[in-house]
Parts: C-alpha cells; sequence; structure tokens
C-alpha cells in the first residue's frame, strides 16, 4: 500500500483547523518550524515517525486516522490511555486490579 502524504497534510490541516490551532501554534507544539509545517501539509514533505506520533498525541487521534483515514467506532486504545493518565494514582491502581482480575 503506498502512504498518500498528500492526503496525510491535508488531514493535517483539517484536524488543526478544526481545532483552532494555527501553523504557528502547531508548529511551536511540534517543535518545528513554521515552514516545515506547511510543507508537510501541502505533501512537500513528508513527516517522521515521531513527528506522526506527536502530531497523533496532540489531535488525539489514532495513527491509522492520521495517516490513512480510517476513523474507529470505539475508542482507541490512545483514547484509554489519556483517561487513564488524568486518574488520580488510587484510581488507576483500581482499574490495574480490575484488569488483573480480568485475565
Amino acid at each position: 500500500m503506498m502512504i498518500n502524504f498528500s492526503a496525510i497534510g491535508k488531514r493535517i490541516k483539517e484536524k488543526r483547523k478544526e481545532l483552532v490551532l494555527t501553523q504557528e501554534k502547531l508548529a511551536e507544539m511540534l517543535d518545528v518550524s513554521v515552514e516545515h509545517l506547511s510543507r508537510i501539509e501541502t505533501g512537500s514533505y513528508r513527516p517522521s515517525l515521531i513527528l506522526i506520533e506527536k502530531i497523533c498525541a496532540i489531535f488525539r487521534i489514532d495513527e491509522s486516522e492520521l495517516m490513512f483515514g480510517n476513523k474507529q467506532d470505539y475508542k482507541s486504545s490512545k483514547d484509554l490511555y489519556f483517561k487513564i493518565e488524568s486518574l488520580s494514582a488510587e484510581q488507576r491502581e483500581a482499574i490495574e486490579r480490575i484488569i488483573d482480575y480480568m485475565d
């Protein structure tokens, strides 16, 4: 399967605008120049895997959604991760006990 970097750039731009982020703000969050981000959004540059992971973390989407446009109808593991991270230590321990019990 060929990776369509123009489509990836378009999805980045669409999601950035949906989140009301300027290119300047997203570039700052990603620690890249505005020019670099602009070229990624137009498909002129290919984002590195590390940058794709950072973008997905900021957008709170799965890599498959960014890379291929595959939106999940269910909560992705990243969504679950972000929810668990926001819990207190005691709540995380309780979740871990529940998961251990289910094994």
